[in-house]
């Protein structure tokens, strides 16, 4: 397959970056960095334009306009794409597909230039297998993005469950007794086990904030793993119903809390991590779990943490501290059977994202090797 210069193709460009204080509610849509920032009165491009967020952490991530709208600086448009020689959908998924970490220039503020993009060639079929190419990947695309919309509303379900069940823990409308969580803790909190990075090879799984998934309950095996004396393990060796909290990172990481599950083999936990268990017969874990995850408890952990130039933390005894609403048991064991249960369509929507996420790649592959 022929490759053809990004430049041949279109005319990437950087425009004026509006204000924020010129933003409106209303309008035509703003593009920044990551998509959508607000709205304006005026646009600069008539039609869907591929951009680049060129500046930041999120640098080279790829994103399409829509028709009418204004782009700002953060972004790289590419203009003026060639419609007979490119079709815009195929060359957004190429550029996906490829990245553009190997453009990326900068250390302190990372950065894409026009002249780190004159390096970046591009595949180019005739049009209509272009068309053909991106309409296969369009669907598979779609029934991904669908997948993890149903994983969304299973998680805003399960919050307005919590909400209608035991109210806004910020007003408790119902009047539930706010006991500090030291009284319900059984075991630690304990922090984790410390090892170099260069230690991580064959051995003993470890959890890490890494391992944490979005369903926030931990029960696999895809874990960095050490080699450990049996002192160690026994030490750090998380049990089923154990929570994990992370206690040292970047500010929005801080106090996010998982639940081990099932784990097969024995499994430590890091250092970044603090370890507790509660009384289940006063506080059921999963009820605790999600109760963590609300904004009443991230406030209690905002102001407890102390930050650093590079990093946040909490400690043991802020955990302890955190105040906890606490139902009659009853009720946050029917929230539990609950959540239990949307936790078993969340993971099954999970495994179809992730046979979807597979089969994507593979069809990515063949597409832009020519043997699709």
């Amino acid at each position: 397959m022929i490759e053809t210069s990004l430049f041949e193709i279109c005319r990437p460009k950087q425009w004026k970056t509006i204000s924020s204080k010129d933003l409106s509610e209303n309008g035509y849509p703003v593009y920044g960095a990551n998509g959508i920032i607000g709205f304006h009165s005026e646009y600069n491009h008539e039609k869907p334009t591929i951009l680049i967020t060129c500046r930041g952490a999120t640098c080279g991530t790829i994103n399409v306009s829509v028709p009418f709208s204004y782009i700002n600086g953060n972004a790289m448009a590419l203009d003026d794409l060639d419609e007979n020689k490119a079709y815009i959908n195929y060359i957004s998924f190429y550029l996906k597909y490829r990245g553009l970490t190997d453009v990326i220039s900068g250390s302190a503020q990372p950065q894409i230039t026009r002249e780190g993009l004159q390096s970046v060639k591009i595949p180019l079929p005739p049009l209509p297998e272009q068309r053909r190419i991106a309409s296969i990947l369009d669907q598979v695309d779609e029934l991904r993005q669908k997948r993890q919309q149903a994983i969304e509303k299973l998680d805003q379900l399960l919050q307005a469950t919590f909400i209608d069940m035991f109210g806004d823990p910020v007003s408790n409308p119902n009047n539930y007794e706010q006991v500090e969580l030291d009284n319900f803790i059984v075991v630690g909190p304990q922090n984790g086990l410390y090892k170099p990075a260069n230690m991580y090879g064959q051995g003993t799984p470890i959890v890490r904030i890494d391992g944490f998934k979005s369903g926030d309950i931990i029960d696999n095996k895809e874990f960095k793993r050490l080699s450990l004396e049996e002192s160690d393990i026994e030490k750090y060796k998380l049990n089923k119903f154990d929570l994990v909290i992370n206690r040292v990172n970047s500010p929005e990481y801080i106090g996010k809390t998982a639940l081990i599950r099932n784990l097969e083999e024995s499994t430590v936990f890091e250092s970044n991590m603090m370890r507790f268990a509660v009384d289940t017969s006063k506080l059921d874990t999963y009820y605790l779990l999600f109760f963590l995850k609300q904004q009443f408890v991230l406030n209690q952990i905002a102001n407890k943490r102390k930050d650093a130039v590079n990093q946040s933390s909490i400690n043991q005894q802020d955990v302890k501290s955190l105040i906890i609403n606490v139902p009659p048991i009853e009720l946050q064991i029917k929230f539990s059977n609950f959540f239990q249960k949307i936790e078993k369509n969340r993971n099954l929507s999970n495994q179809q994202t992730l046979n979807f996420d597979k089969l994507f790649k593979a069809l990515q592959n063949q597409a832009f090797s020519g043997t699709l």
